[in-house]
């Protein structure tokens, strides 16, 4: 078993066939993924031209009732693991990369429908499944699997970032099979959304690098199983991520984010330009990305690297698009043929494969996926017999907590910063976030049209920035990224969109708010506002302030970056408390509360006021798992951080965790009898009487408590879906 990253697993479903077999005949016979479909919301009606799923999608009865996103991974998925033959009786750690721009918002916007009607006996598992990482919660629980899960939300971007991430956990260490992939489904939103941008072509199916008359929009998923052993599909050898910082919707038009990261990919890797000999572009048959993309190929491959957008085809399935397109270029590095572009340009003479596929070697591809807020990414893939290797980094990471910030620092800012949310909707009180007084260090034009996620962790970003004494312009802003987490991502501008649509009908829906929807608008915000050129992306979980941490490691790792940016933030709409209350959270107990949490983090071995050790998360079906079992997940992952570090556990000064997020779920008991037993002293954020449910309030308590001594500090931090996460830190 060797260093590369070896994909030994594929399956896909989309428009073009429910299995890799199907999708395979039809995208090499240019058949036709795209057709005109009806929609309709209430009185108001769409008819699109998209690459919908004809296939009846046959789930196991118990997942009948679960959205179609859900079905697409689930089909996806089996077949991936099925083509691994994966047997998860052995005992491996276990990653799973999920990308997605929607996850269960359709069943979400039924959910807000009924609430809008008043209606307060909605099912809890109704909330439950509109969640992102629901998708993945059930994957685990199907297969009765323990896993550490990464559900990324970089919108058109995500599942290509997904197998970069995967990719580098595996190259780490911090698992021994990692199944990356993305899915998304048609909505309401989206097709709303882009038609209220004027992005889509309303009279015939796209024509990707031709007419830049728009998009048309597809659904689908895909998943490839990553393995150290060897793998029938080629190899992954490497990724990377950009961001333009320029435009939340449009692309720089020089296509020089995009340009760094076919630089990147050809330093990792020690493959020069002139050897790719196939790009799979995004291709999404818009003037502004198409003109971009010809700009960028014409600027920096040779003509014998040929180019194709397979969207033509599939149309633009969003965070499923990085992993379909990908397993494209696996297909045709094993037909050794490139699948063309369907469109109705016929010039030949230039990158570009147009109506008719050509036999071509190809021993290198690259995908490449482009997002709102600017996001870049691209992956690098070789076929089986390479002897070129997957690219590793021996780079050392030191993650020094050079300054930090949040919405709640002091018990005034309760009273100054907040207002309670209580419509008398449900039991539970929130507190709504009410300061957006604008930074000096922020665009004033800007700010003000942000929605009031993006500002909130605008302005805490900017505090962050202001303490750490950096002064941005005069650093490498290539080499500084943004690692986003959320457990909620901009409740309130969704659900202003979708009662839109029902109102004012698909056509109607706001341009100027639409772009905010997408669960990493506050992060390209930031980047566009702050000038960040490095990676930047996004993942959702019920503990996302913890899980991240992981994440951004290895992206200061694999990227070589100088700083990276933390940002954890949630928000709370009344829909959202009524969730949490149908979900088992405590009526009592549970007082959630808007939240922004920002570490400026630098790579140095100099002293700061405190660094990050590490984190380490397991997840699990908590229905099945008894306490025992949880509890001795949560010894395991306890022992292994402490062992990475050379820590006793004696020598813990102090352990953190937010007791005010109370729920039903097993684990608060677990860890409140866990924490019984130890003679450490314990720090449960009684003072603060509220949790944000994942967005790091942990954290900050440390961080600004001035009565808690030097020392290792632990936090433990659960999963109301199934999952136990720590962090290490040292103050």
């Amino acid at each position: 078993m060797g260093n590369d990253v070896n994909i030994t697993g594929v399956g896909i479903i989309s428009s073009l066939g429910k299995n890799i077999q199907e999708h395979k005949k039809n995208l090499f016979s240019q058949a036709e993924g795209i057709k005109q479909k009806r929609f309709t919301n209430g009185n108001h009606e769409l008819n699109s031209y998209v690459g919908a799923v004809e296939d009846e999608l046959n789930v196991p009865d118990k997942y009948k009732g679960e959205s179609r996103n859900f079905k697409l991974a689930f089909l996806a998925f089996e077949e991936a693991i099925s083509s691994a033959k994966l047997n998860f009786s052995e005992n491996k750690k276990i990653a799973i990369c999920l990308g997605t721009s929607l996850g269960g918002k359709v069943l979400g916007q039924k959910a807000l429908y009924d609430f809008e009607d008043g209606k307060r006996d909605i099912p809890s598992d109704m909330f439950e499944k509109r969640s992102l990482h629901h998708i993945v919660d059930e994957l685990i629980a199907y297969h009765e699997i323990e896993a550490s899960y990464y559900v990324i939300s970089t919108a058109c971007s995500a599942s290509n970032n997904a197998v970069i991430l995967g990719t580098q956990l595996l190259q780490d260490g911090k698992c021994d099979i990692a199944i990356c992939g993305g899915c998304d489904e048609l909505s309401d939103i989206s097709l709303a959304g882009f038609t209220s941008l004027g992005a889509i072509n309303e009279d015939s199916p796209c024509h990707p690098y031709s007419t830049g008359n728009g998009i048309s929009l597809g659904e689908g998923a895909g998943f490839i199983v990553l393995e150290k052993k060897d793998g029938r599909y080629g190899k992954i050898l490497g990724g990377s991520i950009t961001s333009d910082a320029y435009h939340i919707t449009a692309p720089k038009a020089t296509g020089e984010g995009a340009a760094q990261i076919a630089l990147n990919l050809s330093q990792q890797s020690g493959v020069s330009l002139d050897k790719i000999d196939y790009v799979n572009g995004h291709g999404t048959g818009t003037r502004a990305n198409d003109s971009m993309e010809k700009s960028l190929i014409g600027k920096n491959f040779p003509l014998t690297t040929r180019v194709s957008s397979t969207k033509g085809q599939t149309g633009h399935t969003l965070g499923a698009a990085g992993i379909i397109e990908t397993i494209n270029c696996i297909l045709a590095m094993e037909e050794q043929k490139v699948p063309a572009t369907k469109t109705i340009e016929n010039n030949t003479e230039d990158h570009f494969v147009r109506n008719k596929n050509i036999p071509k070697d190809i021993t290198y591809a690259l995908n490449f996926s482009f997002a709102f807020g600017g996001n870049n990414s691209g992956v690098l893939l070789s076929k089986n017999g390479t002897a070129t290797k997957t690219y590793v980094s021996n780079e050392r990471v030191n993650m020094n907590i050079l300054s930090h910030a949040s919405t709640f620092e002091k018990l005034g800012d309760l009273k100054e910063k907040y207002v309670e949310i209580s419509e008398n909707t449900s039991k539970i009180t929130g507190l709504r976030y009410n300061d957006f007084s604008s930074s000096v260090k922020i665009n004033p034009a800007q700010f003000r049209r942000l929605d009031n996620f993006s500002k909130m962790s605008a302005t805490t970003v900017a505090k962050a920035i202001e303490r750490s004494g950096l002064d941005l312009r005069k650093l490498d802003l290539s080499k500084i990224g943004i690692l986003f987490t959320t457990s909620s991502g901009p409740l309130e501008v969704v659900e202003d969109i979708e009662k839109q649509i029902r109102v004012d009908g698909y056509d109607q829906v706001s341009a100027s708010k639409f772009p905010f929807t997408v669960m990493n608008a506050a992060a390209g915000m930031l980047s566009i506002l702050f000038k960040i050129k490095g990676p930047v992306s996004v993942i959702a979980s019920n503990v996302g302030f913890a899980d991240g941490i992981t994440y951004a490691e290895e992206m200061m790792k694999n990227e070589k970056l100088s700083h990276i940016l933390i940002v954890s933030a949630s928000q709370w709409t009344d829909l959202s408390l009524l969730a949490w209350e149908k979900l088992g959270y405590d009526t009592d107990k549970f007082i959630p509360a808007d939240y922004c949490s920002v570490m400026l983090i630098e790579n140095s071995s100099n002293i700061t006021e405190a660094k990050i050790l590490g984190a380490e998360q397991i997840k699990y079906d908590n229905v099945k798992k008894s306490e025992e079992e949880i509890r001795e997940y949560l010894n395991t992952i306890i022992e292994l951080e402490l062992s990475k570090n050379s820590i006793k556990f004696e020598n813990i000064k102090g352990i953190v965790w937010n007791a005010n997020k109370k729920t039903e779920a097993k684990e608060y008991c677990v860890v409140e009898k866990w924490l019984e037993s130890t003679d450490i002293p314990i720090y449960k954020l009684d003072e603060l009487s509220f949790s944000s449910d994942g967005s790091g309030e942990e954290l900050d308590f440390i961080l600004n408590n001035n009565r808690l001594i030097r020392g290792i500090y632990l936090i433990i931090a659960y999963s109301r879906f199934g999952g136990i996460s720590i962090v290490l830190m040292e103050k």
